[in-house]
Parts: C-alpha cells; structure tokens; sequence
C-alpha cells in the first residue's frame, strides 16, 4: 500500500444499452468514485443520430460541454456531424445553435439548455458533459395538471429507475434506448420535411424568433495548436480556461503521445488541484489501452512514490502535492494524456537550488 493510493484511480469499463452511444465507455464519477474529487465526466462516444434530455439548469456550478471527433488522433479533420443544442434563460424561448466543429460549451449556472439534436452523425462523436464540483445534478421545469410551474431536483444518488421505481438508477440506458427506438421508428415513417418528429418541433418553431446571438459567447471552437514537439501529434487541441473564455473554471490539454518519452517535471500548483487523465486516442474504443506510464507523488522532491499505469486512468494531484515527470516507459499505441485543472487557469511551482539553498520559483502557463 502506498500513501497516495487514493488519489490514482483505474476507470472501469462501464457497459450499458443507452442506444447510439459506443459501448463500454469511460465514466469518472466524481465524489462517487474518488472521495474528495472535484471534477466529474464523461468520455461517451454518439454513433448513431438521437436525441438527449429536455431543458434544465444548473444551480450553483458551470457545466462544459465537448462536442468534437471521437477519434482524437484526427481531431480537427475527422469531425462530420451536425448537432443542434438549444441555450437560454427562459425554457419557452431558447436559441439553436448548430455545431458543426470541434466545440466546447459552458454552461453557467442557471441557464437552460438542451435538448440535443445529434441530427447527423457521419463518423462516431465524441460527447462530453464535465462538472467541475465532483457530482452531477439538474433542475428541470414543469407544469403540473392543475396550472402551477414546479422545478424537479434530480442529480447524483437520488435518481431512481424509471423501470423499476423501488431501484437506484444504475445508468444501464435501457429506458432511454426504448424511447430512441421509438422516435427513430416514427422519424422513418415520416416524410423528409418531418424528419424532426414531434418531439422536436416546439424547439424548432423557437427558431422563427428573432436570435440575438446573446449565448453565442459560451460557444468556443477548439483551434489547432501546431507545434514541433515530436513526443506529441501536431495539431494538439486545448482549451485554456479564461485566456481563452472570460470566467471559465476548465483548463485542459488532449495530447495524443506517440512514443516513449517524458513530460513535464517535478513541480506541485499551490492552491489548486490537477486532475491527469491516461485513455486511449480512440473514444469507441475506450479501452484499446496500450502503454505502460510512470508517475511519482510525494509530500516534497525528495519523497516521492512511483505509480505504474497500464489501463485508463485518472489520478488526482491535491494541492501541495508534488509530481512528475510523467514517464511513458512503453507505446504501443497512441495515448490521450490530459491533464487537467477546474480553476481555469495553470501554474506550476519547481525547486531549485541557488548558493547551496532551495528556491522556489512560480512558472506560469506561458513558462517553459
């Protein structure tokens, strides 16, 4: 047993029957699965055209929401979908917005959105619903029969079966599978003007309001960050918290590692957390995972334990907590490594030694 044994946590294959989406897929549940985790996501791959949840909100806590190529070896080139998603403080008054690229989407607390249209899926994407507090819930308006408008509470170890109300939720998809069935039944009844079903089309009609294009600033197109740097595939994808979106909480590299090399070095961040994740390239393919990774955690430089990963995983890096480097002994195919920070910005902090005494000194994210 190691001191830090808690904070390096292996994915577990998560099989289910939610219809469209790649099956076993890779699920960080947060608080459930880590105590004291602050993040909580997702990496889903959509195969098939479907539709997902109704409008809802948030309470206290952004949501981010990743639409981009399942296939991450191919980030920029490999996206071929077309996916609506509706955004808006009022659930009778949203506005579409089309993705047709690599996006990422945050959601702030207390704005509806949904649903989501995957309405063409040419190649499998990737779907990815992040928290940064650890656990997941929603609030979802309603009218009741007598007039009066009521907020449903759903979220994390409280949902029940909708099968089997006596149940916890497990997440199987087999409920949500019956009802996608149901609706790709009747779209193919329908003619090709209808396609949209009934489902669909109070949303659609929304669209004939004058847009304002108000939500358009919560919209962030991944750009292709080109580099020369032989350990990693170039173009590489980021989305670098407030540089890059005024008030974000996420802060996030994908860096597909080719071959056997080390990132980083030992350092610790002050008073934030880093979360790093090891998946496979392929998100369809969760867990086609082969490599054999190398990372050492310690209360300072000179006391470190060495972690060996050999399947999916996250491990989580408190503050104070010093790391790295992170050492890829062996490749044998591509590798997603992410890490990742829910403050929305990054910065490291190294020991040195000047006149025979350690320093420390604070590199920010523009620091090599």
């Amino acid at each position: 047993m190691g001191k830090y044994d808690d904070l390096v946590f292996t994915i577990p294959k998560e099989f289910h029957s939610w219809y469209g989406f790649a099956s076993p897929r890779g699920f960080f549940r947060g608080t459930t699965m880590m105590e004291k985790a602050k993040i909580y996501l997702d990496f889903t791959s959509v195969t098939n055209e479907l539709v997902m949840e109704v409008p809802h909100v948030h309470h206290a806590v952004d949501e981010y929401i990743v639409l981009a190529t399942a296939d991450f070896k191919n980030f920029f080139d490999g996206f071929d979908a077309e996916i609506d998603i509706w955004l808006g403080e009022d659930p009778q008054r949203l506005e579409l917005v089309t993705i047709t690229q690599p996006a990422i989407i945050r959601i702030p607390p207390k704005l509806y959105h949904c649903p989501i249209h995957f309405r063409r899926i040419g190649k499998p994407v990737l779907f990815s619903a992040m928290y940064c507090d650890g656990d997941w819930s929603k609030i979802t308006p309603r009218v009741t029969e007598d007039g009066r408008e009521e907020f449903l509470y759903d979220g994390a170890g409280i949902r029940r079966c909708v099968k089997d109300r006596s149940r916890e939720c497990i997440y199987c998809g087999a409920c949500f599978s019956e009802s996608m069935k149901e609706f790709a039944r009747k779209a193919k009844e329908q003619t090709s003007a209808d396609r949209n079903a009934r489902l669909l089309a109070p949303y659609y009609r929304m669209n004939e309001l004058p847009r304002t294009g108000k939500y358009d600033k919560y919209v962030h197109y991944f750009k292709p960050e080109y580099h020369e740097d032989e350990r990693f595939l170039s173009p590489r994808a980021g989305f670098r918290g407030e540089e890059e979106m005024p008030e974000s909480r996420l802060w996030t590299l994908i860096n597909i590692v080719q071959k056997a090399c080390e990132a980083g070095e030992t350092h610790m961040h002050h008073a934030v957390e880093e979360y790093l994740f090891f998946t496979g390239a392929d998100v369809t393919h969760f867990f086609d995972f082969d490599a054999e990774i190398e990372i050492s955690l310690g209360d300072s430089p000179d006391t470190m334990e060495t972690y060996t990963i050999t399947e999916p995983a996250v491990v989580r890096i408190p503050p104070k907590v010093w790391h790295g480097p992170v050492k890829f002994r062996r490749v044998g195919g591509p590798v997603n490594f992410m890490p990742f920070y829910p403050a929305g910005h990054y910065g490291r902090i190294v020991r040195e030694t000047r006149d025979g005494a350690p320093v420390y000194i604070y590199k920010g994210s523009d620091t090599p």
